[in-house]
Protein backbone atom coordinates (compact mmCIF):
# COMPACT_ATOMS: atom_id res chain seq x y z
CA UNK A 1 0.00 0.00 0.00
CA UNK A 2 1.66 3.12 -0.82
CA UNK A 3 2.44 5.85 1.98
CA UNK A 4 1.06 9.03 1.90
CA UNK A 5 3.00 11.97 1.33
CA UNK A 6 3.91 14.30 4.43
CA UNK A 7 1.75 17.35 3.82
CA UNK A 8 0.62 20.27 5.15
CA UNK A 9 -2.39 19.42 2.63
CA UNK A 10 -4.40 17.11 3.92
CA UNK A 11 -7.85 17.25 2.35
CA UNK A 12 -8.80 18.39 -0.96
CA UNK A 13 -12.57 19.41 -1.30
CA UNK A 14 -14.09 19.19 -5.21
CA UNK A 15 -16.93 20.84 -6.40
CA UNK A 16 -19.05 18.33 -8.38
CA UNK A 17 -21.53 19.42 -11.19
CA UNK A 18 -18.80 21.39 -14.47
CA UNK A 19 -16.05 20.77 -12.19
CA UNK A 20 -15.49 16.83 -12.74
CA UNK A 21 -18.42 16.44 -15.40
CA UNK A 22 -20.43 18.35 -17.40
CA UNK A 23 -23.80 19.48 -15.91
CA UNK A 24 -26.29 20.22 -18.19
CA UNK A 25 -26.03 17.45 -20.45
CA UNK A 26 -26.81 15.20 -17.66
CA UNK A 27 -29.64 17.62 -16.10
CA UNK A 28 -31.06 17.62 -19.99
CA UNK A 29 -31.27 13.74 -20.10
CA UNK A 30 -32.90 13.52 -16.72
CA UNK A 31 -35.25 16.18 -17.69
CA UNK A 32 -36.33 14.20 -20.88
CA UNK A 33 -36.60 10.85 -19.31
CA UNK A 34 -38.70 12.13 -16.91
CA UNK A 35 -40.86 14.03 -19.34
CA UNK A 36 -41.38 10.84 -21.13
CA UNK A 37 -42.15 9.17 -17.60
CA UNK A 38 -44.82 11.47 -17.04
CA UNK A 39 -46.35 11.06 -20.35
CA UNK A 40 -47.35 7.72 -19.26
CA UNK A 41 -47.95 8.38 -15.84
CA UNK A 42 -49.68 12.02 -15.34
CA UNK A 43 -50.48 12.43 -19.28
CA UNK A 44 -52.85 15.48 -17.60
CA UNK A 45 -49.73 17.20 -17.11
CA UNK A 46 -47.71 16.57 -20.52
CA UNK A 47 -51.06 16.99 -22.41
CA UNK A 48 -51.11 20.88 -21.21
CA UNK A 49 -47.26 21.65 -21.08
CA UNK A 50 -44.23 20.13 -23.18
CA UNK A 51 -40.86 19.93 -21.78
CA UNK A 52 -39.28 23.29 -22.18
CA UNK A 53 -42.83 25.17 -20.49
CA UNK A 54 -42.19 22.93 -17.46
CA UNK A 55 -38.46 23.94 -17.40
CA UNK A 56 -40.05 27.40 -16.93
CA UNK A 57 -42.77 26.59 -14.59
CA UNK A 58 -39.45 25.14 -12.46
CA UNK A 59 -37.63 28.66 -12.59
CA UNK A 60 -40.39 30.61 -11.85
CA UNK A 61 -41.39 28.43 -8.66
CA UNK A 62 -37.51 28.58 -7.94
CA UNK A 63 -37.71 32.74 -7.76
CA UNK A 64 -41.02 32.27 -5.82
CA UNK A 65 -39.40 29.38 -2.99
CA UNK A 66 -35.90 31.00 -2.34
CA UNK A 67 -36.07 29.23 0.97
CA UNK A 68 -35.40 26.03 -0.83
CA UNK A 69 -32.81 26.54 -3.21
CA UNK A 70 -30.03 24.95 -1.10
CA UNK A 71 -31.96 21.90 -1.43
CA UNK A 72 -32.56 20.73 -5.05
CA UNK A 73 -34.46 17.46 -4.31
CA UNK A 74 -36.92 19.34 -2.46
CA UNK A 75 -37.25 22.08 -4.30
CA UNK A 76 -37.83 19.36 -7.15
CA UNK A 77 -40.69 17.61 -5.24
CA UNK A 78 -42.27 20.76 -4.35
CA UNK A 79 -42.79 21.83 -7.77
CA UNK A 80 -44.10 18.69 -9.00
CA UNK A 81 -46.80 19.90 -6.10
CA UNK A 82 -47.78 22.45 -7.51
CA UNK A 83 -48.14 20.97 -10.82
CA UNK A 84 -50.73 18.44 -9.23
CA UNK A 85 -52.43 21.10 -7.77
CA UNK A 86 -53.14 22.95 -10.43
CA UNK A 87 -55.10 20.25 -12.37
CA UNK A 88 -56.17 19.09 -9.03
CA UNK A 89 -54.19 15.76 -9.23
CA UNK A 90 -53.21 13.72 -6.31
CA UNK A 91 -49.63 13.57 -4.71
CA UNK A 92 -49.48 9.68 -5.65
CA UNK A 93 -47.38 9.71 -8.27
CA UNK A 94 -44.83 12.12 -7.32
CA UNK A 95 -42.26 10.25 -5.50
CA UNK A 96 -41.98 7.90 -8.45
CA UNK A 97 -41.68 10.76 -10.41
CA UNK A 98 -38.44 11.87 -8.12
CA UNK A 99 -36.99 8.73 -8.15
CA UNK A 100 -36.87 8.91 -12.05
CA UNK A 101 -35.73 11.86 -12.35
CA UNK A 102 -33.11 11.36 -9.24
CA UNK A 103 -31.65 8.21 -10.82
CA UNK A 104 -31.32 9.63 -14.33
CA UNK A 105 -29.15 12.52 -13.34
CA UNK A 106 -26.39 10.73 -11.64
CA UNK A 107 -26.03 9.17 -15.65
CA UNK A 108 -22.86 11.82 -16.24
CA UNK A 109 -19.92 11.43 -17.88
CA UNK A 110 -16.56 12.66 -16.62
CA UNK A 111 -14.24 14.58 -18.11
CA UNK A 112 -11.21 12.40 -19.38
CA UNK A 113 -8.91 14.03 -17.31
CA UNK A 114 -10.50 12.90 -13.92
CA UNK A 115 -10.43 9.74 -13.34
CA UNK A 116 -6.64 9.74 -14.19
CA UNK A 117 -6.01 12.36 -11.88
CA UNK A 118 -8.38 11.53 -8.46
CA UNK A 119 -6.56 8.13 -8.71
CA UNK A 120 -3.30 9.59 -8.35
CA UNK A 121 -4.46 12.04 -5.74
CA UNK A 122 -6.46 10.07 -3.43
CA UNK A 123 -3.21 7.83 -3.36
CA UNK A 124 -1.73 11.54 -1.23
CA UNK A 125 -4.78 12.82 0.13
CA UNK A 126 -8.43 12.69 1.73
CA UNK A 127 -10.72 14.14 -0.97
CA UNK A 128 -13.94 14.91 -0.21
CA UNK A 129 -16.90 16.56 -2.56
CA UNK A 130 -18.63 19.74 -1.67
CA UNK A 131 -21.67 20.36 -3.87
CA UNK A 132 -24.73 22.55 -4.04
CA UNK A 133 -26.54 20.07 -6.36
CA UNK A 134 -27.83 16.63 -5.42
CA UNK A 135 -25.40 14.38 -7.54
CA UNK A 136 -24.74 11.05 -5.30
CA UNK A 137 -21.04 10.48 -5.11
CA UNK A 138 -22.11 6.58 -5.25
CA UNK A 139 -24.10 6.60 -8.06
CA UNK A 140 -22.15 9.05 -10.31
CA UNK A 141 -19.32 6.56 -9.65
CA UNK A 142 -16.74 8.62 -8.19
CA UNK A 143 -17.12 7.57 -4.00
CA UNK A 144 -14.45 5.27 -5.25
CA UNK A 145 -11.71 8.38 -4.62
CA UNK A 146 -13.92 10.20 -2.20
CA UNK A 147 -14.59 9.93 1.67
CA UNK A 148 -17.38 12.02 1.73
CA UNK A 149 -19.72 14.27 0.46
CA UNK A 150 -21.02 17.52 2.12
CA UNK A 151 -24.13 19.07 0.23
CA UNK A 152 -26.06 22.53 0.40
CA UNK A 153 -28.97 20.01 1.78
CA UNK A 154 -27.06 18.70 4.13
CA UNK A 155 -26.21 22.11 6.01
CA UNK A 156 -29.15 24.38 5.12
CA UNK A 157 -27.13 26.53 2.97
CA UNK A 158 -25.68 26.94 -0.42
CA UNK A 159 -21.70 27.84 -1.29
CA UNK A 160 -20.53 30.23 -0.99
CA UNK A 161 -22.06 29.96 2.91
CA UNK A 162 -19.00 29.69 4.94
CA UNK A 163 -21.17 26.61 6.83
CA UNK A 164 -20.43 24.32 3.68
CA UNK A 165 -16.85 24.40 3.88
CA UNK A 166 -16.38 24.46 7.49
CA UNK A 167 -18.81 21.49 7.33
CA UNK A 168 -16.63 19.61 5.37
CA UNK A 169 -13.34 20.20 7.20
CA UNK A 170 -15.03 19.54 10.66
CA UNK A 171 -16.22 16.13 9.31
CA UNK A 172 -11.99 15.48 8.16
CA UNK A 173 -11.05 17.20 11.09
CA UNK A 174 -8.98 19.81 9.76
CA UNK A 175 -8.03 23.31 9.20
CA UNK A 176 -8.74 25.43 6.63
CA UNK A 177 -4.17 25.73 6.29
CA UNK A 178 -4.94 22.01 5.29
CA UNK A 179 -7.34 22.71 3.04
CA UNK A 180 -7.84 23.37 -0.50
CA UNK A 181 -10.77 23.52 -2.29
CA UNK A 182 -11.00 22.94 -6.47
CA UNK A 183 -13.92 24.11 -8.29
CA UNK A 184 -15.58 25.80 -11.67
CA UNK A 185 -17.30 28.64 -10.02
CA UNK A 186 -15.85 32.17 -8.96
CA UNK A 187 -18.38 33.21 -6.60
CA UNK A 188 -19.58 29.71 -5.08
CA UNK A 189 -16.20 27.94 -5.08
CA UNK A 190 -13.64 30.69 -5.12
CA UNK A 191 -14.83 33.28 -2.66
CA UNK A 192 -16.45 30.90 -0.38
CA UNK A 193 -13.66 28.99 0.22
CA UNK A 194 -11.51 31.74 0.24
CA UNK A 195 -13.99 33.39 2.63
CA UNK A 196 -13.09 31.12 5.00
CA UNK A 197 -9.24 30.77 4.50
CA UNK A 198 -8.90 27.90 2.25
CA UNK A 199 -6.57 27.46 -1.07
CA UNK A 200 -7.94 27.42 -3.79
CA UNK A 201 -7.47 26.49 -7.64
CA UNK A 202 -10.00 27.37 -10.00
CA UNK A 203 -10.93 24.91 -13.03
CA UNK A 204 -11.38 27.13 -16.56
CA UNK A 205 -12.02 24.42 -18.67
CA UNK A 206 -13.58 26.69 -21.72
CA UNK A 207 -10.77 29.55 -21.17
CA UNK A 208 -12.84 32.00 -19.80
CA UNK A 209 -11.37 35.64 -17.68
CA UNK A 210 -11.46 35.73 -14.29
CA UNK A 211 -14.33 38.53 -13.74
CA UNK A 212 -14.31 38.40 -9.74
CA UNK A 213 -13.56 41.75 -8.23
CA UNK A 214 -13.38 40.38 -4.19
CA UNK A 215 -10.95 37.78 -4.65
CA UNK A 216 -8.31 35.61 -6.64
CA UNK A 217 -7.67 32.05 -6.56
CA UNK A 218 -4.62 30.91 -6.16
CA UNK A 219 -3.91 28.84 -9.07
CA UNK A 220 -6.27 28.74 -12.44
CA UNK A 221 -5.93 25.66 -14.43
CA UNK A 222 -7.56 24.57 -17.58
CA UNK A 223 -7.43 20.37 -16.81
CA UNK A 224 -7.40 18.67 -13.94
CA UNK A 225 -4.30 16.57 -14.92
CA UNK A 226 -2.35 19.95 -13.85
CA UNK A 227 -3.32 19.29 -10.28
CA UNK A 228 -1.00 16.95 -8.95
CA UNK A 229 2.31 19.02 -10.10
CA UNK A 230 0.33 21.91 -8.49
CA UNK A 231 0.25 20.47 -5.19
CA UNK A 232 3.54 19.36 -5.12
CA UNK A 233 4.53 22.94 -5.61
CA UNK A 234 2.18 24.48 -2.96
CA UNK A 235 3.59 21.31 -0.55
CA UNK A 236 6.96 22.81 -1.52
CA UNK A 237 6.49 26.33 -1.04
CA UNK A 238 4.79 25.83 2.28
CA UNK A 239 8.13 24.02 3.77
CA UNK A 240 10.12 26.37 2.67
CA UNK A 241 8.43 29.31 3.99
Amino acid sequence: MKQRMPSFIKLLMFDLDDTLWPCKPAIIAAENTLYAWMQQRVPEITQRHDNEALFEKRRDFMRQRPDLVHDMSKLRIESLKVLSDEIGLDYDWIDEAFDVFFHARQRVELYEDVAPTLEILSADYRLAAVTNGNADIALTGVDQWFEFAVSAADVGHQKPHPLVFQTAMSKAGVAPAETVHIGDDEQRDIFGAVEVGVRTIWINRSDRDWNHTECEADHHIRSLSELPEILRKMQYNATSE
